[in-house]
C-alpha cells in the first residue's frame, strides 16, 4: 500500500482504491500492452534527472544538458521521449528542487544538526507471512513515495513529498502519519520492490543492520514554486501513536472499501470488466477508432476544449496535470467564487430554494473558497447571486427528488476504449427525469449567430448523455437548462434530449472537438489568440515568441 491508500477522497471509488491496493490483484482481462507516444509520468523526468545528481554524483547542468539532448529518456533503453513543454517545466522543478536542498541543509548546518544524505532504496514497512486474517490477507506491506535523506550518523529521517504546483500543508492527517511511519521503521527495498505483479514479500528483504532513527521530518515540496513545507517533525513513539490513531484506521477503510463510484479513476481500475455501476453507451460520439489502438482514456468537454485552443496545452493543463501559478483574471476569479457559494447552497441538506437565503452581508467585500473579491468585482458577483435566486432549480421541488451538486456523470464507450466524463452544476430529478443544470457567469449576451450547442459542447454533452439513459429516469422529461448570470438578468435556454434533431446536433458537436483530439499524439503547439491566457505559456517557447511578435507589430 502506498500513501494514495490513505488519503480517503470522497470522490475516489471504494472498489478501485481497494483493488489497488492489493498489487498482486490483476485485471481478467488483462488490458492490451498500450502506451502512449510521450512520456505521461509527469514526476518521471523530474525523478530520473534527481537520481542522477544525487545517486551517481552527477553534475546538475550536465544532467539538465542530457535532460534536453535525449528528450527526457537519459539514453536508456525503451524510455519514452517527453514533450518538449514537460522538458521545460521539468528543468526548472529540478533547479527549484536543488535550491530547496541547499536552504534546508545549510539551515540544518546553522541549528547544530547532523547533515543528510539520500537514499536511494525505497522505505517498506510490512508485516511478513502469518495466520489469514478477516480479509483472507497475512502480509501488510506499506511504502511511501518520494525523495529519502538520512542523517549520516542515523539519528534522522527526512521524506519530501512532491506535488506539482505550490507546496500546500492540508494533506490528510491519516497520509501524514503513514508517511511518518514509513520513514521512521522502513527498511530498504533495494530495486525489486513493487515490480509488476511481483511484489518482494516483506520477509524477503534483505536484511537491515542499520539502526532505525530517533527523529523524522516530512517535507511538502511544490515543484512549481519551490518552496518547501514542513508537516511533521516527529519522534519514533510519536509516529507510532500517530500512525495507530489515524495511518492505520486510514489504510483500514481503503482495504475494505466496498461499492463503485465511476468517474476518472475507471481508467485503470483492474475491477472495471465486471462493475455493473459503470454505464456502457456504445458509439455515443461515432467516431473513428484512433488507429493504432490507444491505451484506455477519459475525456470530458473540458479536455477537449483545451485540445481545441492547443493541443500542446491539453497534453500539459489536462494530461499531466501541470499549470502556471499566476493570478486568474477577475473574470474567472468572480465565477469561481459565485460557482463556489451556489454548490454550498445547492448541496445544504434538507435542500431549499436559493430565493431564501440572504445574499452577502457586504455586496462590496465577501468571498468563498478561500478567494476573496472586492469592490465592483463583488458587486457584480453579488447582484449575479441576487438573479440566480429568480431562476433557482430548487425552487418548488419536491422534497422527493435527488439532488445532486457538482456530481460526475460518466459512462463507458467500449467500441473507443473511451470513458466519457461530464460534472454539471447541478443534477436534480423531476418527475420522473432528469434536469442537467449548467451556470455560467457572463459579461456580455448570447451571439445569435453562433449555434448554442457549439457556444457551450458541455451543454451537448449533457444531451447526449441524457439521451442514452445514462443517468436512468424518463428521456421525454428530461431537459438540460442553461443559466446565463449577468448583473442585471438571466438569461435562460432549456434543451429537450427526447427530440432526434438536438441530439443529432449534440452529436456532431461533440465529435467535431472529438474526433482530432482521439487521432492526435503529438501534441503540436498552435500559437494563437489563446496564448495571453494559457496556463502553461511559461513554459512553450513557440506561444511566447508568438505574443512577443504581436506585441510588436502595429495596430
Amino acid at each position: 500500500m502506498n500513501l494514495g491508500a490513505a488519503r480517503l477522497d470522497p470522490r475516489d471509488c471504494p472498489t478501485k482504491r481497494s483493488s489497488d491496493a492489493r498489487p498482486m490483484l490483476i485485471a481478467d482481462p488483462e488490458p492490451p500492452e498500450l502506451v502512449e507516444k510521450f512520456q505521461d509520468f509527469t514526476l518521471k523526468v523530474f525523478m530520473d534527472a534527481l537520481d542522477l545528481i544525487e545517486h551517481e554524483r552527477n553534475d546538475p547542468e550536465w544532467v539538465i544538458g542530457e535532460l534536453w539532448r535525449t528528450k527526457g529518456t537519459f539514453g536508456l533503453y525503451r524510455r519514452r521521449a517527453s514533450h518538449p513543454l514537460l522538458l521545460s517545466w521539468s528543468v526548472e522543478a529540478v533547479r527549484r528542487y536543488l535550491e530547496a536542498r541547499a536552504a534546508d541543509q545549510h539551515a540544518r548546518q546553522a541549528a547544530g544538526l547532523t547533515l543528510t544524505v539520500p537514499v536511494r532504496d525505497t522505505w517498506v514497512v510490512g508485516k511478513g507471512p502469518g495466520p489469514v486474517d478477516a480479509r483472507g490477507a497475512d502480509t501488510y506491506e506499506m511504502a511511501a513515495w518520494g525523495r529519502r535523506y538520512a542523517a549520516v550518523d542515523g539519528s534522522t529521517r527526512d521524506l519530501w513529498l512532491l506535488t506539482f504546483g505550490a507546496a500546500k500543508d492540508d494533506r490528510p492527517e491519516g497520509e501524514k502519519a503513514v508517511a511518518a511511519y514509513v520513514a521512521a521503521r522502513g527498511r530498504p527495498a533495494g530495486g525489486g520492490w513493487r515490480k509488476r505483479h511481483t511484489p518482494v514479500p516483506f520477509d524477503r528483504l534483505p536484511p537491515f543492520r542499520t539502526n532505525l532513527p530517533t527523529q523524522v521530518r516530512v517535507i511538502e515540496f511544490g515543484c512549481g514554486d519551490g518552496k518547501r513545507k514542513e508537516l511533521l517533525d516527529w519522534d519514533r513513539q510519536q509516529s507510532r501513536q500517530h500512525f495507530t490513531a489515524e495511518g492505520w484506521p486510514a489504510l483500514l477503510q481503503a482495504i475494505d472499501g466496498t461499492g463503485a463510484r465511476p468517474g476518472s479513476g475507471c481508467v485503470d481500475c483492474k475491477a472495471m470488466t465486471g462493475c455493473e455501476t459503470l454505464p456502457r453507451s456504445p458509439e455515443l460520439l461515432r467516431i473513428t477508432p484512433p488507429k493504432p489502438q490507444r491505451p484506455r482514456r477519459s475525456a470530458s468537454v473540458t479536455d477537449l476544449r483545451a485540445y481545441r485552443d492547443c493541443p500542446a496545452k491539453y497534453h500539459m493543463t489536462r494530461q499531466l496535470k501541470l499549470r502556471s501559478s499566476k493570478p486568474e483574471s477577475p473574470e474567472v476569479r468572480r465565477g469561481r467564487v459565485v460557482d463556489d457559494i451556489l454548490n454550498q447552497r445547492h448541496g445544504s441538506k434538507p435542500y431549499r430554494s436559493c430565493e431564501a437565503l440572504s445574499g452577502p452581508a457586504d455586496p462590496a467585500s465577501w468571498g468563498a473558497g478561500g478567494l476573496h473579491l472586492s469592490g465592483q468585482e463583488a458587486l457584480d458577483g453579488a447582484a449575479m447571486l441576487e438573479q440566480h435566486a429568480f431562476y433557482c432549480p430548487l425552487d418548488g421541488l419536491a422534497a422527493y427528488e435527488e439532488v445532486r451538486v457538482q456530481c460526475q456523470a460518466v459512462c463507458y464507450d467500449p467500441e473507443l476504449d473511451l470513458l466519457l466524463i461530464a460534472t454539471p452544476d447541478l443534477l436534480h430529478t423531476r418527475r420522473g427525469g432528469w434536469i442537467w443544470r449548467e451556470t455560467k457567469t457572463a459579461s456580455g449576451y448570447l451571439y445569435e449567430g453562433e449555434p448554442l450547442l457549439k457556444r457551450y459542447p458541455q451543454l451537448a454533452l449533457g444531451v447526449l448523455m441524457l439521451a442514452a439513459g445514462v443517468l436512468g429516469g424518463d428521456v421525454a422529461r428530461s431537459r438540460v437548462e442553461l443559466e446565463l448570470l449577468h448583473t442585471d438578468d438571466v438569461t435562460f435556454e432549456e434543451l429537450d434530449p427526447s427530440r432526434p434533431g438536438t441530439v443529432d446536433e449534440a452529436r456532431e458537436v461533440v465529435a467535431q472537438l472529438a474526433q482530432p483530439w482521439a487521432q492526435d499524439q503529438d501534441y503540436p503547439t498552435t500559437p494563437g489568440r489563446h496564448c495571453g491566457s494559457c496556463e502553461a505559456l511559461e513554459w512553450c517557447h513557440p506561444g511566447i515568441e508568438h505574443l512577443a511578435t504581436t506585441e510588436q507589430e502595429p495596430r
